[in-house]
């Protein structure tokens, strides 16, 4: 019965502790990796004005390189120089046509002037009228030398030696021209005023065409066989053609003022 008590009396089952859950750390949402921005599909940046600092240190530029015929000019350098060096040559040259006119005579006899000082002041505006005109077409000639290597070109060989080359056959049938005239040779001097148009269009078509790359044309951006890029970015893409826009409209206003003076 004792056995019998003891297989009858159950064990008590042993209670298994319930271990807690752990925690877990609550997920964040990671945010995809941005693409990284291509030069196509970057946003261009909106161009800023240019300043009148900019705008005379390269007008200063362009005269300090007047012999300068190596490295590469852009498009906003040209344009810069030519706008600026127009509109302060029409200033000289204002003054300069004020003090060779009557008006001038007039208020100087009025003033006391002498013959001599007024005959001085005539001369000198008349050398500084004609040096505005002629300085000035060397640093443009070599501007545009430049030019020509931002695209890539021998501004010589390609533009310059025609046209030189043609200026020299014009001055030679120019001179033969007016010998033949003292005799009776008219069917060769005829031949030769055929030459000699012929000549001129040929030069006129290549010096032409060497003014247009010049100013419109835009130049490699990347470094090329005559050197780096020298503002050759969007940005100063847009001012070259604002420059251009504001150097034509100056021109015509100044043309069109000079013709009304004269036939008023």
């Amino acid at each position: 019965m004792a056995k019998a008590s003891k297989e009858t009396t159950a064990k008590p089952a042993k209670k298994t502790a319930r271990t807690a859950p752990k925690a877990t750390k609550p997920r964040t949402k990671t945010a995809p990796a941005a693409a990284p921005i291509s030069a196509e599909t970057a946003p261009a940046r909106p161009a800023t004005g240019i300043s009148a600092a900019a705008l005379i240190k390269t007008w200063f530029d362009g005269w300090r390189q007047t012999f300068n015929l190596k490295g590469r000019s852009s498009r906003f350098e040209l344009w810069a120089f030519l706008l600026l060096n127009s509109i302060l040559m029409v200033i000289v040259q204002l003054k300069c046509s004020y003090t060779m006119s009557d008006r001038f005579l007039r208020a100087a006899n009025l003033a006391g002037y002498s013959l001599t000082q007024i005959e001085n002041r005539i001369i000198i505006a008349e050398t500084v009228f004609y040096l505005t005109v002629f300085l000035p077409l060397f640093p443009i000639v070599s501007l545009i030398i430049r030019r020509m290597h931002d695209l890539g070109k021998l501004a010589w060989a390609n533009y310059f030696e025609p046209v030189f080359m043609s200026v020299v056959a014009m001055s030679l049938l120019f001179l033969t021209l007016l010998e033949l005239q003292k005799t009776d040779y008219e069917y060769i001097a005829m031949l030769l005023s055929v030459c000699f148009i012929t000549t001129f269009y040929g030069a006129g078509f290549y010096a032409l065409k060497t003014l247009i790359t010049a100013m419109f044309y835009r130049g490699d951006a990347n470094a090329n066989q005559f050197g780096d890029a020298r503002y050759n970015d969007d940005e100063h893409e847009t001012h070259a053609l604002n420059l251009s826009c504001l150097y034509f409209l100056f021109i015509f206003t100044i043309g069109a003022l000079y013709l009304a003076i004269a036939f008023v």
